[in-house]
């Protein structure tokens, strides 16, 4: 059991931080919701004033900020440290249905009445159910992180609609070979080219790859580092044989610090690739492929291979199972598969193995 410097402060067995006051007697226990400890210890020392302004009668003085004031802190808190993809798109929603509705509500005010006005607005208009749920989010990401500052006792339980969710494209493995020269068709940059085959072969974001450097590649071992990941924490990933050689036959002679420089020797902004992916899709009628379906298409087709689920988390640099789930996307085809190789083992089915052929 792990204590800290703190009084009151320990954790039990996880990450998350629990606290453990005992005021006159009386003992105070519960968990604190978060498992960074300078939140966690302000989290107790305010608990503690609580406890105090209850015993005597003491009116709590601070100021409930309204949702507007939330936002500023949370700008001023995150800008330096989330991507600016993000911070755009919070902004977007802030700005055109959170601040009109309620940037001057007190956050303790906000109920669910509200919540169902802003979700009815956001509909009426036209919204989609997916875009009203990240306008929903958006609000709920900042009601609980002026719990975390202590600005709020609880959040609002903010209720998202059921979507029902629809197949989205990935790359099939029988069309891997085809998509690739599509690529390689739909541009004569050898950087692009070299930049659709790691974000297919190693499953790593776009800004992973216009990232990349020539330090975190293992010659040796044959791996690179993603030393700058979305979750803070690098992942050690095998480079396959064929990106290997991918690779090797890129231009030499740079020298830039970035695998993939700009001619200005900078790394390449985040919707570099979008242009000849569409382009490659649009020929082969793959629907919509982002380059972040790239990294679904990873998922997918190592999942689709019999890659150990632990190890495929490991390499797509996902805390929770649930969220690696989300990228895996299954056809008609992988659960005729399935059934077939039943049937084989039950000694039921005459089909050979191997056919049909699943596609991811």
């Amino acid at each position: 059991m792990a204590r800290t410097k703190t009084p009151g402060l320990v954790k039990r067995g996880g990450t998350i931080w629990h606290y453990d006051v005992l005021v006159d007697g009386v003992r105070y226990q519960g968990s604190t919701r978060t498992s960074d400890l300078k939140t966690a210890t302000l989290f107790v020392n305010q608990l503690r004033l609580d406890i105090a302004r209850g015993k005597l009668a003491l009116k709590d003085t601070r100021k409930t900020l309204t949702l507007e004031e939330v936002h500023q802190e949370f700008l001023a808190s995150k800008t330096p440290s989330v991507s600016p993809l993000y911070l755009a798109s919070l902004s977007a929603h802030w700005r055109i249905w959170l601040e009109p509705r309620l940037g001057k509500t007190r956050i303790d005010k906000i109920d669910d009445s509200q919540v169902d006005q802003l979700r009815n607005a956001l509909l009426g208009a036209g919204r989609s159910q997916v875009f009203t749920n990240n306008v929903l989010v958006t609000l709920r990401t900042l009601l609980n992180f002026a719990v975390k500052r202590g600005r709020l006792r609880k959040a609002l339980k903010v209720d998202l609609l059921r979507v029902q969710r629809k197949p989205r494209p990935t790359v099939p493995a029988s069309r891997v070979s085809e998509f690739l020269a599509a690529i390689d068709r739909s541009t004569h940059n050898p950087q692009v080219r070299v930049m659709v085959r790691v974000m297919l072969g190693l499953g790593c974001r776009s800004s992973e790859v216009a990232g990349m450097r020539w330090e975190w590649l293992d010659l040796e071992q044959r791996t690179y580092t993603v030393g700058r990941a979305k979750g803070k924490e690098a992942r050690v990933l095998p480079i396959p044989s064929w990106l290997w050689t991918a690779l090797q036959a890129m231009p030499k002679g740079t020298l830039s610090e970035w695998v993939f420089p700009t001619s200005e020797g900078k790394p390449h902004c985040p919707g570099f690739l979008r242009k000849p992916l569409m382009a490659a899709a649009k020929e082969l009628g793959m629907g919509h492929l982002t380059p972040h379906r790239l990294r679904a298409s990873f998922a997918s087709l190592h999942a689709a291979s019999g890659t150990p689920l632990s190890e495929l988390q490991t390499m797509m640099g996902h805390k929770d199972f649930k969220t690696l789930w989300g990228y895996i996307e299954q056809t008609l085809d992988a659960r005729r598969d399935a059934q077939e190789g039943l049937g084989r083992y039950l000694g039921l089915s005459t089909a050979p193995p191997g056919t049909p052929t699943a596609a991811v």
